[in-house]
């Protein structure tokens, strides 16, 4: 990896705080977590529940091979994780390969939205369906702990659905998948309701004993060269990064709402933690700053099809060979992954996601501010 980045070696503190009604985490040590949300921590749901295939070079830079997960390597969560000293998650409806779930499961699926699937969604494994598979997962746990000691080394012991930490990140395709048929106001009127149904599933975990909240906001959707590509064509509404203008501002307005939920929610939940992690700034500040941080671009897909500036085609998906204008072409990966923020033209790749678990372990980006009791070394492996 490029020298300003590979050695990079963040020293952070971290420790979860809550509001007037709840104490501070005195140590970020969790027996498990439970991750809710789309492909942005997907490690292998989709895949697994054999929606597409996933072919090289994904999970080429550190498995070698395609894991599940839409990168060429480690998502956030997977560095979130390995911060922690947890090892990474597995996907809930992967079964093969004896997946340990004792320390945690994850439910997120690429495609889903925090509201309801409908005929044309791209997931059916909606935020409320990942819940009812969180307590069928939880229901089951439980039922083997009481059939003796046989099963305790790979399941959670229940002390741990209390204890354990409860992430998501989720939200972007509710907003991006209406720019296709709605209008900028048409989406940003609709964020209340995506946002109650968020609540609506905090509040039943809530209620049935989860007490440590870890959210992340949504991203800067107008810096993708998937929307670039489709959306961007007028340079007149484009922003100063040469993002899609409105994008970016249902996200932001989409963040505002959801950090104002996080408040209002810590004033209801009693003995809960819940922290607000503010993904938009981190990621809009990587690809305004790219240069600094050792990468070459910021919006052009590493693994896509088309060429400068975006190398984004979204008729020959990342990996795969179709005909277009009669003749067979390929995406391909780019030699060096590490020079790109975007790598398939939606989701980042791994040297970018190391950047972005780099910042927010700073605290500077959450809420409330990470105190200084757990300090934590995140160390690269490319």
């Amino acid at each position: 990896m490029r020298a300003s980045v590979a050695l990079l070696l963040l020293a952070a503190v971290l420790c979860l705080g809550g509001g007037r009604t709840a104490a501070a985490s005195p140590d970020f040590d969790y027996p498990a977590a439970f991750n809710f949300g789309d492909s942005n921590s997907d490690t292998g749901g989709r895949i697994a529940a054999g929606f597409e295939p996933m072919p090289p070079p994904y999970g080429s830079t550190f498995f070698g091979a395609p894991s599940g997960r839409f990168s060429d390597g480690r998502l956030i969560l997977d560095f979130l994780m390995d911060a922690m000293d947890m090892p990474f998650l597995n996907a809930y409806l992967d079964s093969v390969g004896a997946p340990n779930f004792r320390a945690g499961v994850n439910f997120a699926q690429a495609g889903c939205s925090i509201t309801p699937a409908t005929a044309t969604s791209v997931s059916p494994f909606s935020f409320g369906l990942q819940i009812k598979q969180f307590f069928a997962f939880k229901e089951k746990v439980t039922r083997l702990l009481s059939q003796g000691d046989r099963y305790r080394r790979y399941i959670p012991q229940l002390d741990y659905f209390s204890k354990g930490l409860y992430m998501f990140d989720i939200g972007q395709n509710d907003l991006a998948g209406q720019f296709y048929s709605s209008t900028e106001d048409q989406v940003i009127a609709s964020i209340p309701t995506i946002l109650l149904e968020f609540e609506t599933g905090l509040k039943t975990l809530y209620d049935q004993g989860a007490r440590k909240f870890w959210i992340h906001n949504t991203g800067p959707l107008g810096c993708l060269p998937q929307n670039i590509a489709l959306f961007g064509k007028d340079p007149t509404q484009l922003d100063e990064l040469h993002c899609v203008a409105k994008h970016n501002r249902a996200a932001k307005i989409f963040n505002l709402q959801l950090h104002a939920l996080c408040t209002k929610l810590r004033s209801q939940f009693a003995g809960a933690n819940i922290t607000y992690i503010d993904i938009y700034s981190i990621k809009y500040a990587l690809i305004g700053n790219y240069s600094r941080y050792g990468f070459e671009s910021p919006t052009q897909a590493c693994c896509g099809y088309g060429g400068p500036p975006l190398n984004y085609d979204g008729r020959v998906p990342c990996g795969q060979t179709k005909s277009v204008n009669g003749n067979l072409v390929t995406a391909k990966g780019c030699s060096d992954s590490t020079e790109y923020v975007n790598w398939d033209g939606i989701h980042y790749t791994e040297a970018a996601n190391f950047h972005v678990t780099s910042q927010i372990l700073t605290g500077k980006y959450s809420d409330p501010p990470f105190a200084d009791r757990m300090p934590f070394l995140i160390k690269p492996r490319f």
